[in-house]
């Protein structure tokens, strides 16, 4: 079952709405106003953030896997007036003929990587001698401690829509501790204004986590230097093994 499709591309705007603006958007902002240039955001799916980047005057692509992301994307650039560069295709090999000033990798994209090493050696080749690697990944931290039920379905998040609608999305994981990968089923619902479920979706993710430690390492044995980093999106809490999300800024020797 392919990730970010039917009701998971479709209702990922409206769980993600209500967070509110993404805590990214002013890190990435700042980070492009002190390295200008062109980027690539990957897995940039419908916009969220690339499109507010645009408006701010940057100049960022997309890449993105699924195509009715990209599909949202464009529709969503339209009516902003803005007409984004999109490529369709997979991080691990895509290879645009060019070079970028820098790669943005918000929103644990990374993790999804089936060979992080190998991920990690492709982007250096993406991107200009100094060019700088954004990336934020998160460690599974209520799934480690069991705070949440390993093989059971629990409510992992639900929404009113505009129509009058509502939609929630049911997960269930497991761990591999041993090789850091969780695997996560979704099962998206769209409910009527009753209750009741008109469509249903299931989709898996495979993600691994690092330790602050092994991302490091990762980033140097495959030519970066980190150059900034921080936990939890918060600049004064120290990047330690407590840190349940870590942000990473390094730059490609």
């Amino acid at each position: 079952m392919s990730a970010y499709t039917s009701l998971e591309a479709l209702l990922h705007d409206a769980f993600w709405a209500d967070e509110g603006e993404p805590v990214e958007l002013a890190m990435l902002d700042e980070l492009l106003r002190g390295h200008p240039g062109t980027s690539l955001e990957i897995g940039c799916g419908s916009g969220r953030l690339l499109l507010p980047l645009l408006q701010k005057g940057h100049i960022v692509e997309g890449l993105e896997l699924s195509r009715e992301m990209l599909d949202l994307c464009k529709k969503s650039a339209e009516a902003l007036a803005l007409d984004p560069i999109l490529h369709e295709g997979d991080m691990t090999v895509f290879d645009p003929g060019k070079k970028y000033h820098s790669l943005l990798l918000p929103a644990f994209t990374f993790q999804l990587a089936p060979d992080p090493a190998a991920a990690l050696a492709h982007f250096h080749r993406l991107l200009e001698k100094d060019g700088l690697l954004y990336l934020s990944v998160f460690i599974p931290m209520a799934e480690l401690h069991r705070e949440l039920p390993e093989g059971e379905w629990y409510e992992d998040h639900r929404t009113n829509l505009p129509d009058g609608r509502s939609a929630a999305v049911h997960t269930c994981h497991k761990l591999d501790r041993k090789n850091r990968v969780l695997i996560r089923e979704h099962r998206y619902e769209l409910l009527d204004a009753g209750g009741s479920v008109a469509a249903e979706h299931l989709s898996t993710q495979a993600l691994r986590w690092f330790t602050p430690r092994q991302l490091r390492g990762l980033l140097e044995k495959s030519g970066f230097e980190a150059v900034h980093a921080l936990a939890d999106f918060d600049p004064e809490l120290p990047v330690d093994d407590e840190a349940q999300i870590v942000t990473v800024v390094a730059r490609a020797r």
